[in-house]
Formats: structure tokens, C-alpha cells, sequence
């Protein structure tokens, strides 16, 4: 398995972190590759309607707090990436599933829509890859419950599996 640049992110405070910093491989690499979660970063996995929601419902936050997203059309979900043990302590509801070990696919930078994997989101207004835990959850929590379905897609195994 590729193995992630061992940057030190705390000590990069007040820079951005993008898409290239976090996943080097995703640039040259022509298929996806696996990424174990943990150590640099975290995962909430979330239907892809429930995705656009939240980041319309923080649309007036700058820079905006979500960042990048795998798209995954099979599924129809998106899986943000957050900043390493952000959900330590949190409690992700319906419809999210939040996950801080286990193996993410990435997909290549050069991946289109029309594939199964591909970046939905390269990160926010200044390309930052990690989405803000608190706000995400936040916003997440005020969705109405009649736009929160419980689907098949949505797992409630907390067992680590490859997203």
C-alpha cells in the first residue's frame, strides 16, 4: 500500500493543506490507490444529497469549512476528509459515518465524473483539504429529520472497512 508523505500538519499551523499535500501519489498516479486512515487524517462518510446540503447550509462561512470529498458514484455518497482524531470525542449522527481507522481509496487527481471514484470536491475556496469537524457536525445536526432517510447505503456497522 502507498504510503502517505509523513508531514508534520500541526507544525504547518496557518498553512493550507491541500489535496497534493495529503495524497502526493494522487497527482501522478494514474489509478486509485488505498490510504490508511488514522494517522493523517480522519473520514465522515455521508449520502452525497446530505453532502450538498451541509455545504449550502455553510455557504456563508469563509473560507468555507468543508474541503475536499471522494465521490463515489456507486454509492452515491461522499466521503470528506478531516483533520487526524478530529472525531475523538463526537458523537456523528445519521447520516454520517465517521471513521478514524481503516483503508480509503483515493482516486487519481486525472479521475473524471463519469468514473466511479473521482474527487467530487479538490477542497475549499483556498483548496484546503480538510474539512472543519465542528461546523460539518453542527450542520449536520439541524438537518430536518424529514431530510435524514435511513438508507441501505448507509452503514451502521462500526466495523473499519475500505471506503
Amino acid at each position: 500500500m502507498p504510503d502517505v508523505a509523513r508531514t508534520s500538519y500541526a507544525a504547518r499551523l496557518g498553512a493550507v493543506v491541500t489535496v497534493d499535500d495529503l495524497f502526493p501519489l494522487a497527482a501522478t498516479t494514474p489509478a486509485p490507490f488505498e490510504v490508511a486512515i488514522g494517522e493523517c487524517f480522519d473520514t465522515v462518510t455521508m449520502p452525497r444529497h446530505a453532502a450538498l446540503e451541509v455545504i449550502d447550509r455553510l455557504a456563508w462561512i469563509r473560507p468555507h469549512p468543508v474541503g475536499a470529498a471522494v465521490g463515489r458514484a456507486l454509492t452515491d455518497e461522499w466521503v470528506l476528509i478531516l483533520p487526524p482524531g478530529s472525531g475523538y470525542g463526537m458523537e456523528w449522527g445519521q447520516p454520517a459515518d465517521h471513521c478514524a481507522e481503516g483503508v480509503l481509496v483515493v482516486p487519481p487527481r486525472a479521475a473524471g465524473p463519469d468514473d466511479d471514484l473521482c474527487w467530487a470536491r479538490a477542497g475549499n475556496d483556498e483548496g484546503r483539504v480538510f474539512s472543519a469537524p465542528i461546523p460539518l457536525m453542527c450542520a449536520l445536526l439541524t438537518q430536518p429529520a424529514a431530510r435524514r432517510p435511513h438508507s441501505a447505503a448507509v452503514r451502521t456497522d462500526p466495523t473499519p472497512v475500505r471506503i
